[in-house]
């Protein structure tokens, strides 16, 4: 029976340890800001209530008060900063808190982008947290779509401040330009809400590749790139036929690397790519796409 048990637990965290297997390319601790600063493209706001600006979301040091708790301090995941609202953020004589922080927007997102951040409740009081996102980066509030909501239960004061990990699986919207919403959205603020922290944001996936077509590919294949000879850029185009880490790197002719185009965990399918020649002398060079069951290099000619 343990032996079921424990293969059923590998195979359920298996889809989750792919997701987490991409390469970060952009992350936000929130260190270099405070309290009058925000990321480049970030900012905060609210709908339809009077809100006490001072308890919106912003970046505070871990160690200070938070707005709104007498003794309570601020938390951060394994850093100094984090963004931290609080039940504060319903003005005086309003019960109801809409505080959204809004992130920049993103560039068109692979098709394997995942989302992922770290938050952590107050534990006095009940407190929520939605999750939602605009594919088409736009700020209006309608544009933004509902995904998730992150519940913290009051009454648990061995919560406070303890940071876990959600990720969102991203890979329904390829090639969209979103922007990502934090609402705190705590109804009653008379009786619930408390802190909500936000630490370590990060978007993974794989970029510099592109996906063309939807079919998957029978096997490994690398297609000679085109145009060839080129100057200075040149596509190449590979075929993927099972997920798994893949990497294509481009060498010099005494085999020095000089260009990683891809290097990560690729989903099954087709993929073109560009490499671009512009700081290379003239000559030839070589392209090898690797896996775990295939590797193959062909020669390209850079001619300035």
């Amino acid at each position: 029976m343990k032996k079921v048990i424990f293969t059923f637990l590998v195979l359920a965290f298996l889809p989750l340890a792919n997701l987490l297997s991409q390469p970060i390319y952009y992350s936000e601790g929130f260190e270099t800001y405070d309290s009058t600063q925000m990321p480049a493209g970030w900012y905060a706001k609210y709908r339809g209530v009077p809100i006490n600006d001072y308890a919106n979301w912003k970046v505070r040091d871990s160690g200070t008060y938070v707005p709104g708790l007498a003794t309570n301090l601020v938390k951060a995941y394994q850093s100094k900063k984090s963004m931290t609202v609080s039940w504060r953020v319903a003005d005086t004589g309003t019960s109801a808190a809409d505080g959204w922080l809004i992130t920049k927007k993103f560039g068109a997102l692979p098709n394997d982008a995942v989302f992922t951040f770290y938050a952590a409740g107050g534990a006095g009081y009940l407190d929520s947290m939605q999750i939602l996102i605009s594919p088409t980066g736009d700020t209006a509030y309608t544009s933004f779509q509902y995904m998730q909501t992150l519940v913290w239960p009051g009454g648990v004061p061995a919560n406070y401040g303890v940071f876990e990990q959600t990720i969102i699986d991203l890979s329904s919207y390829p090639g969209t330009t979103p922007r990502f919403a934090f609402r705190y959205c705590t109804g009653d603020c008379n009786a619930d809400g408390y802190a909500v922290f936000l630490d370590k944001v990060e978007m993974l996936g794989t970029v510099g590749i592109t996906p063309i077509g939807t079919n998957v590919p029978k096997k490994y294949s690398i297609s000679q790139n085109f145009p060839n000879p080129f100057n200075p850029t040149t596509k190449i185009k590979f075929d993927v036929p099972k997920n798994g880490n893949v990497t294509l790197e481009v060498f010099n002719n005494l085999g020095q690397l000089v260009s990683t185009l891809h290097n990560g965990y690729t989903n099954a399918g087709y993929y073109e790519t560009s490499f671009d020649g512009s700081k290379l002398t003239s000559g030839m060079y070589f392209y090898k796409l690797t896996s775990k069951d295939f590797t193959e290099t062909k020669k390209m000619i850079l001619v300035k």
